[in-house]
């Protein structure tokens, strides 16, 4: 059966020749992500994803795990990292010499079972060590960011992840925007609006290059009630008065350049309402709604064609003798971010 990392059950079998060589930390993460089912969670050693036990031994470990052997019922992991017995265990040395001789043929040469060993202690101490092996697995793994976000839901890294991003109360799910977010949590949890924390968040949105202009100029119409009138309000000369109806600025407006897009990334932002509110709704996450945005789509070269009777749209992707070598940036999306108005 496949665990949620699309690892099958068979990924056991190749774990267990090369559990030698295996990191212990590591194999009981894989483990784990296979079987769905949490060590020092799952209810007992009979429904975790393995049992755990010690290698017994005198000699001093050269690797983290012993062996691993995987049954149709259950997997089994002998590990030298942690035990009672052995020169690095509690118990006394003699004890272990003790068990090693058990587990020696001679006690069972002309056993007519076929029985070569008595595991009898060593089933019960590893019964024991089972869950101290897991708890130890586990205490080490509740304070690893990497296995909580590997494993489903998240844990509890994934939650603050989720809150930085702005994700944390309910109702504040998108699946279509959530990724991104995510992975830039760190990023948009900043209150410092920078280009470049702008940029990188779109870029991962869109799957293109995003580049920023700012301090873009550009005309502000006054309301009539707000011009300037002799004898009236907004009179005062070096404040408030303005001559005509609007005034210049350069403090609000700002231009994205989307691109070099390939002609199918192109035509999508121009034909699909759903990819421009997708645009939208991240400009606006990330930036507010203090600045106003144009967006500039900008056509790959080598996706620019002559115009040809049929195969071209007027204002789009009709260029009567396209410059070689140079990207079209000729379409404009302004005030992307308002009322949206094709230049």
């Amino acid at each position: 059966m496949a665990a949620h990392a699309r690892q099958s059950r068979d990924d056991l079998t190749k774990l267990a020749t090369e559990a030698g060589r295996s990191d212990f930390f590591q194999l009981l993460r894989r483990i784990e992500e296979v079987d769905g089912r949490r060590f020092g969670r799952a209810g007992g050693p009979d429904k975790e994803p393995a049992r755990l036990g010690q290698h017994i031994r005198l000699s001093f470990a050269t690797s983290d795990v012993a062996s691993m052997a995987v049954d149709d019922d259950k997997t089994r992991v002998d590990v030298n990292v942690l035990g009672l017995l052995g020169p690095e265990g509690p118990m006394p040395l003699y004890l272990t010499r003790w068990v090693m001789t058990r587990l020696s043929n001679r006690w069972f040469a002309g056993n007519a079972g076929g029985v070569t060993s008595d595991t009898a202690f060593v089933d019960l101490a590893n019964t024991l060590q089972h869950r101290m092996i897991a708890l130890y697995w586990r205490a080490w793994a509740d304070a690893r960011a990497e296995v909580h976000v590997s494993q489903s839901g998240g844990g509890p890294t994934m939650a603050i992840l989720r809150s930085l991003a702005g994700l944390g109360l309910p109702g504040t799910d998108n699946p279509a925007h959530d990724p991104a977010k995510l992975r830039h949590a760190s990023t948009l949890a900043q209150r410092v609006n920078s280009p470049e924390r702008l940029t990188s968040y779109l870029s991962d949105v869109i799957d293109a290059p995003v580049h920023l202009e700012e301090f873009i100029g550009h005309w502000i119409d006054i309301p009539a009630a707000a011009q300037t009138g002799l004898g009236g309000a907004y009179a005062t000369l070096g404040g408030s008065a303005v001559i005509g109806p609007r005034t210049f600025s350069r403090q609000n407006k700002a231009e994205l350049r989307l691109g070099p897009l390939s002609l199918r990334q192109f035509l999508a932002f121009l034909d699909d309402p759903e990819k421009r509110a997708a645009l939208r709704h991240a400009i606006l996450f990330a930036a507010g709604h203090d600045i106003a945005f144009d967006v500039r789509l900008v056509l790959a070269a080598a996706d620019i064609t002559p115009a040809r009777l049929g195969d071209c749209r007027l204002g789009t992707t009709a260029w009567m003798q396209p410059k070689r070598g140079r990207d079209a940036d000729d379409v404009v999306l302004t005030q992307f971010t308002g009322q949206e108005v094709h230049a």
